[in-house]
Parts: structure tokens; sequence; C-alpha cells
């Protein structure tokens, strides 16, 4: 940890003791109980046996906690990768955005499930309480949930006439307007209205580039959210929901939060996609034929830019494509019905919701826009020129130009609904039941594991050769995929109490889970790692290397190489014509074939030729392959538990709970083996929850026996990085969460949340890191760490309330601090996020009456660098010749969160 953080962190909190009133230390404290829902009634958060953090609306304006990151700070075990809205629970997590592929953290808003945590940091005006479970749920809930659960439970209509304004505004010209109304409308019926909306119009992060703007964080979003509540006589209620909002962004989840921590790969081939050349090799500073041709460099706008300026400034980059966040077209209805039998409620949950994303920017992080590569001595290409300026040739030939304006396109397009019917008693007795059912229904199309890539403008990959279908659009690689998930479930979990200390639960669920659709891939290329094997192929090999430092603009100009025939004097060379000027189409070449029947999973009919059977269909129009894909898994898990309350103050529990996370298919990579089996956990875990005069105490312990990880691994086919999904065998993950509040006095309040969460890959087949340019083989990844599993979380908060005759002003410090974690099974340096902390002041002050709050803060008050999650390592050249192109140690990049923020926050109630 930082000192200058930590004593900054403790001279707030001693200073807020001093001048404590002899009244305020002689006051009888109590600690506020916190009402949850948890397991599907209403208890008191101390009376929970499962880890448990739950934050109210109130809590979150007074520590706070305004968006989802704010949450992991304050929730051992917890991680959440906010660039890529992926969520992690005590090293269980979501490692992909492949919607084929379930996260193992469910989240619910209002009782249904959604696969975005977004929603979690909704406004606190909206969100009356947010619970955090961790540990596999199932045996009360209607999605299967293998590492934790997040409830998020909107503030309902009310009974009297209620509105509410709040007005937010920060730094980097930040405005946030939100509205609330709620009351009765007629007997029996409430509604209540909300919205906000929210713009930020300075970034993070500066682009160097001239006429660019900024990003990171730049947001344009509104939300609006109607609700309806109704007493259907004596016995049942019906609430509904709908909600909509918005995003036009260059922020938000998919857009700007990391930077690349080294120096460009100048190399003239990425080894991530050697199928182009690489847009950074504009920039090199090697000259000659490791060079670009002198004075051919093209840069967008006249920059001037040559070196990575994150190198200066962690926070400046350059790029001639803004990036570009969309999400429209989205509903969400949400419906829960409860009828109160005598003794027994049944209830229905259920609901709809969609949405479309996209995303759109830069792929190379360069401005580079085009650059020519040297001929070398006595290439083909200078032959032909020379022959055309003497007039004896009908074709000329220069150095190769390359597009180098890299763009790149991801995109969602969701559709989901779910019906959960639940029967649960309400009577007295020491017996207490729940017993539901549940189906589960999505739709989706979107981009796999790696975006939609292309340049922009003309280029040769828009008229592929050799017969292949047009590519008007620049493609280089695309792999989509549109499937269907179907997730059926019956649950249902008893408790009875033994004793009036002694209390027994066990639970059961079976699970039955299907996925299908079809997937589609094309990959087109325009390098040097496509053409050396088609020119001897076509008989050109006596000219030398198919290269473009050989054939220069020639390359891939096959029309234009038949009318060298009468020059060259080669009449077979007449024989090109008609075979096009353009790149070569690779689909099929990389499309998976199989010498040992059908792949498991696909189910396009195979055709087999000379005992190799393809199954893939490419449509002649477009020149994409596509294969449907069909599968399913299913599970039985449950829970036991004892729990043990010897008095009203004390409860210790013991629970046991097997976990399951369905299978999953690695689509849009056309993959030889897509499949990835499902996974378990065995969870046990052990804790205790005690409220003590002045002190309130949650401690949980627990170990985790992990089988069959779905973890992405990089893998290469051919000349491209394709996702692959492979199963780790076994992994352990354990450690101690401690939540603690103490009111010495009562107008102080501290609290500490620590976790301790070591995590270790104990069983595993040996896997390829191909982000390792050092040892390039199988590696073991035995004893490698979870990813997003930090061992170590601190928040320590302290607030002290001065009381005036008008009204309470409240002043608050926070400090955080959190150790590093790696973005993937390969615990490299490479993939690592540093270890970080951080301090935030609050000052509250609530005028008598109760109408007005007005809140100043600073977050990040030393501005320090804070990494919200790990992030791979890209892949970097080693070159054996090119000085300039080596890096042993891979390319790091850094996924940071907000820079120092300080702003102003006024709630008016009317």
């Amino acid at each position: 940890m930082h000192s200058k953080a930590m004593l900054l962190a403790t001279s707030i909190l001693a200073a807020s003791a001093v001048g404590l009133s002899a009244q305020a230390q002689n006051a009888m404290n109590t600690i506020d109980e916190l009402v949850v829902t948890a397991e599907k009634r209403e208890q008191s958060l101390q009376d929970v046996p499962v880890a448990i953090s739950a934050f109210t609306s109130k809590q979150r304006d007074l520590i706070g906690i305004s968006t989802v990151q704010d949450l992991t700070n304050f929730t051992p075990g917890f991680v959440y990768q906010s660039q890529n809205d992926r969520s992690s629970m005590r090293g269980i997590g979501r490692l992909t955005n492949v919607a084929s592929v379930d996260g193992a953290v469910s989240i619910y808003v209002d009782g249904l499930f959604t696969p975005s945590t977004v929603l979690a940091g909704g406004p606190p005006l909206d969100v009356a309480r947010v619970e955090i479970l961790r540990g596999p749920q199932g045996t009360l809930y209607g999605r299967n949930a293998i590492g934790g659960t997040i409830n998020v439970i909107s503030v309902r209509p009310t009974k009297e006439l209620y509105a509410e304004v709040r007005g937010i505004v920060e730094n980097f010209d930040f405005t946030n307007l939100q509205f609330a109304v709620s009351g009765p409308v007629a007997e029996g019926l409430r509604v209540r209205a909300s919205g906000y909306k929210l713009d930020q119009r300075q970034g993070y992060y500066e682009n160097v580039t001239p006429g660019q703007p900024s990003e990171g964080s730049v947001r344009d979003e509104y939300q609006f959210q109607v609700q309806v509540e109704a007493d259907l006589g004596d016995n049942a209620e019906l609430w509904m929901s709908y909600k909509s909002l918005g995003w036009d962004n260059r922020g938000g989840p998919g857009a700007r939060a990391a930077y690349l921590v080294d120096s460009f790969s100048t190399g003239r081939l990425d080894p991530n996609y050697s199928i182009v050349y690489a847009s950074a090799h504009g920039l090199t500073p090697e000259t000659g034929l490791n060079g670009i041709v002198p004075g051919s460099l093209r840069q967008f706008n006249g920059s001037t830019v040559k070196s990575n300026p994150a190198q200066l400034d962690n926070r400046n980059f350059s790029g001639n494509i803004p990036q570009q966040v969309d999400l429209t077209d989205v509903g969400s209805f949400t419906a829960q019905f409860v009828y109160h039998f005598d003794k027994i409620d049944v209830k229905y949950v259920g609901g709809a919701q969609q949405y479309k994303y996209d995303f759109r920017g830069d792929t190379d992080g360069t401005d580079v826009l085009s650059y020519q590569i040297p001929l070398a001595p006595g290439s083909i290409c200078g032959t032909v020129g020379s022959l055309f300026a003497a007039g004896q040739s009908p074709v000329n030939c220069s150095p190769l130009t390359v597009n180098a304006n890299n763009g790149f396109h991801y995109f969602e397009d969701q559709k989901w609904y779910s019906h959960e019917f639940n029967i649960s008693s309400t009577g007295d007795g020491p017996l207490q039941w729940i017993a539901g059912a549940y189906y589960y229904n999505q739709n989706y199309t979107g981009t796999g594991s790696t975006a939609d890539f292309f340049l922009v403008g003309p280029s040769s990959l828009q008229t592929p050769i050799l017969g292949a279908a047009r590519n008007p659009d620049g493609y280089w690689s695309t792999g989509n995929y549109s499937l269907t998930t179907e997730s059926k479930a019956v649950f249902g979990q008893i408790d009875y109490q033994m004793t009036d200390a002694l209390k027994f639960t066990a639970g059961l669920r079976y699970t039955d889970d299907r996925k299908f659709g079809t997937e589609y891939r094309r990959v087109v290329c325009n390098s040097d790692a496509c053409y050396p094997g088609l020119y001897p192929a076509l008989g050109l090999g006596a000219f030398g290397p198919g290269t473009a430092a050989n054939w220069g603009s020639l390359l891939g100009d096959l029309n234009s190489t038949a009318r060298l025939a009468p020059v060259l004097g080669i009449p077979a060379l007449a024989g090109l014509a008609g075979l096009g000027n353009g790149a070569m189409d690779l689909t099929d070449t990389l499309a998976p074939k199989s010498t040992a029947g059908p792949i498991p999973g696909i189910t396009t009919p195979g055709i087999t030729t000379g005992g190799v059977t393809r199954q893939y269909v490419i449509d002649p129009a477009t020149g994409i392959a596509r294969r449907t894909l069909d599968g399913s898994s299913d599970a039985i898990t449950g829970t036991l538990g004892v729990q043990w309350e010897p008095d009203s103050d004390t409860m210790a529990y013991a629970r046991y709970a097997r976990g399951y996370k369905a299978f999953g298919f690695s689509v849009g990579g056309f993959l030889a083996t897509p499949r990835a089996e499902e996974e378990t956990v065995n969870s046990y875990e052990v804790g205790f929850k005690r409220d003590f005069d002045r002190f309130q105490v949650n401690l949980a312990a627990f170990f985790l026996d992990y089988r069959d990880l779905q973890a992405p691994v990089t893998i290469k086919v051919g000349p491209t990085n394709v996702g692959q999904f492979v199963n780790v065998a076994k992994s352990e993950s354990y450690g101690i969460e401690f939540s603690g509040i103490w009111r010495p006095v009562d107008a102080l309040r501290l609290s500490l949340d620590y976790g301790w969460n070591p995590t270790e890959i104990t069983e595993s087949a040996l896997q390829v890191d191909v982000n390792d340019n050092i040892n390039t083989g199988p590696v073991s990844i035995v004893g490698n760490d979870l990813p997003q599993a930090p061992e170590h979380k601190v928040a320590v908060n302290g607030t002290y309330t001065f009381q005036t005759d008008a009204g309470n002003i409240v002043a608050g410090a926070t400090y955080l601090y959190r150790s590093g974690s790696y973005a993937n099974v390969f615990s490299r340096e490479y993939n690592a996020a540093p270890e970080w902390d951080q301090v935030d002041m609050r000052l509250l002050w609530m005028p008598t009456g109760g109408k007005y709050t007005v809140i100043a803060y600073v977050k990040n008050v030393l501005d320090e660098d804070g990494y919200t999650a790990a992030v791979p390592a890209s892949n970097r050249n080693n070159s054996a010749t090119v000085a300039s192109d080596r890096y042993p140690n891979g390319a790091r990049n850094y996924e940071l969160t907000p820079p120092r923020i300080f702003g102003l926050e006024v709630q008016y109630r009317f």
C-alpha cells in the first residue's frame, strides 16, 4: 500500500474524531438493521446464512457508490471489468463476451435475469438496494449461478405523493440530471416515473492526433422507467415496470478505458493477424528493406506522431478513427404477481428485454493512413518498371502502397425472456419451504471472440482473386454467430427449525440447457503471409518469392501479370488472365476439416472427399462460410446447510453448495473443437455474524473445488489468432472475507471490508500461450492463479456526523487497496494488473426538514493510477533480423480507473 495514501486516510479519520461532544460519547449507539430478500423472504442481513454484501441507496450516497466498480471496492471477492462488462466472484467469472458462453455471476433486476452487470450501477434515486451474494446460487433463483448473484431492487411506487430531482456536476464537463415522481392515482393503484439525462463532454484520454476528439467515458445517455403497482383485492398484488435507455457514447462498456504500456510493434506483419500489413510499420525507425520507402508515410490530418504517446502520458493516445459506442432499441418489461393464500404465497416473475449494441473504432491504435514497402534488389517489379520506362512493357510496377487505415466493428443484438413460478410457505411453523420452475429463452446475434476487421477505403481486399466472391466493405476477418439459448429448471429449498437455536437447510435443483444456431466466418488476405505459396502454384516461382518486396504493386494483380507474357517471353503467363486483381480468400483453406468423422457439436451435414469431411457451406455470393451448431448439458445441483443462533445477536453457519455452468460454444472462429464442456464447483463455506453494542461483524471462510473452468485461450489458425475455450481440469479458490462496522460513538461510523482470496490451477493439460514470444510451445499452467482474482482487497471508510441546528454535516473518507491479478490462465507479467490504492473524500449537508441534500466529493484524491481488472497482452514480434522490432516480454495493456474526479450533487425532494 502507498504510505502517503494510508497516512492521509488515517489522518482524516483521526481528525473527524477530534471534538466529540460528551453527549455523543455517552449516547447509546445502534447500527441500522438492513433488511434483504436474498433468500426470497425479508430477513435481516445478519440472519442470512450466506456471504452477502448489501447497499441501500442511503448507504451509497453516504460512502460514494455510484458505479458497479464502486460496488466491487466494498465487496470482498467481487471484480468487475468495466470495459468489457464482465463480473467475477472469488475467481469464478465471465472471461468472454461471447453470448454462447454463460456468465458465472447471475444478475437480477427486480427478479428478472439480465446478462449485463451495468444496471447494478443504476442511480440511487432509482435503485433501492443492491444485494451481492457470493458462492453458487441455484436453489432459490431461476437462472443458474456458479459464482454468485447480484440482486438489484428498484425503488417502488409510494402510497403518498412524492417527487425528487437531483443534479450532479463534475469535472470533465460532466452533468447528470435525474427525476422521480411517485404516488397514488386511484384506490389501490400507484405509479412511479423516473429517469436521467447524463452527459460527459470531455474524456479521460486525449487523442494527440490533430483534430480528433478525447475519449474514455465521453457519454450522451438517457434512461426512463415507468412502474405500476396495484392491490388486486385483499390477497393479490401486481407490479409492472418498463424501462428504456440509450447510449451515443465514446464511453461505457467497450469504449476506451485501457492504454498500451509499451512501444508500438512496428514489424511489417502483426503476429495476431498477419493477413494484412501492420499499420504501425509506417512508423518504423528502420531503413532499407526493413523500413518503408522514404517519404511515403501518410498520417491523418498532418500528424507527426511517431511513437506510442502513452509512454509519456498514460492518458494520451493516437488514432484516426474515434471509438463509438451505440446502445439502441433497448426495452425491458418486468412483471411480478403474488397471490397470498392461507400460509402459502404463489408468485410469478417474468419479462422480456432486448437491446442492440454497436461498437466501432481504430484497430491499430495509430494515425497511419498509408506507406510504401521498399523493393528488393533485382525484384521482378523493378524489372517490369524499367521495361515500362523504356517503352517495352504495357504494364508498370512501383512499390506497393499499403492502405493502413484499419478499423473494427463489434456488435450484439440480443432478445430474451423468462418465466418463473414459485410457491413458498408463509406460516409460522418450524418448516419453511419454497419450490419453483423456470424457463429462459435468449436469441442473439453478434461478433465472435474478436471484432470484425476492415480497411477503410479502396484496397485489394475488395476484389479477391481466383473467382472468390467480392468483398465490397474491405473486411479481412469476420466471425459472427446467431444462436439461441434455452434453459429449463426446477428448484426448491426447505428450512427446518429443529430448536430455537438450530436450523437446517437443504435445497435441490435440476437444470437442462440447450444452445443451437449458426456461425459465420470469412478471412481474406493481402499480405506476404498468403501470396508466397500462391505464386509458385501458378508457375511464377522462377520470378522469386511472392512478396511485396518482389512484386510490388503487381502483388495479387494476376490480370496485369498475364499481360507480361509477350514481354517476358513466357506464353504460359497469358493463362492468368481473368484470375483477378486483389487479395486471396483463405476462408476455405482455414476452415476445419476432419478425417475422423463429424465434429461434435456441428450439425451441418458433412461432405467427404478423399477421406476428408467438410461440415460447412460457403455462400458463393458473399464468400461467407456457415455451419450450424447444436448441443445440450444438464446437471443436478443443490445445497446443505446448518445455522446456529444461540441468541438474537449471534449467528454461525456452515454450508455446502454445488454449482454448475452450462457448456458453451466458441463461436465465430470456425474452430475444429467449438464446444467447451460444462463447469462445476463444490463450495464449502462457514460464517459468523455478530451484533455487539457498537460493533457489527460478518466473517466468512470458504473453499471452492472448481472443475473444468471454461478458459479462453488464443490459438493460431493459419495466419490468424482465434479465441478457443478449453476446459481446465481442476482449480482451487479459498479465502476469508470480513465486513465490520464500528460506531464507537453515535457521530462516528467506521467500516472495514477485507477479502483474502488465493487461487490456484491444480490440474490441467499443457497450453500454448501465443503471447509468449520466448516459449512458443505448450507450457504448464498448473500453479497459476485463476483469472481476475486479486489476493487482497481492502476498503476502509469513516464518516463523522456534525449535528447543528441547521441540519447535519457528514464528513467522510475512504481508503481502497487491491493487489495484482491476471487476465487469463497464463500468470505472466504482461497479463497482470498491478496493485493499486486510492483515497476518496465526501462532505454531505442535510438541512433540517429533509428537503435538501448537498454532496461535495473528490474521488481518487491523489490522482493515482488504479486498475479495474487485468487485460491480456497483445501479441508482439520478436524479430531475429530487425533490431527495433524485438519485444521479448510482450506488450502490456492496463485498464485504468478514472483519474481525479471532483463534483457536486444537489438533491431536492418536493
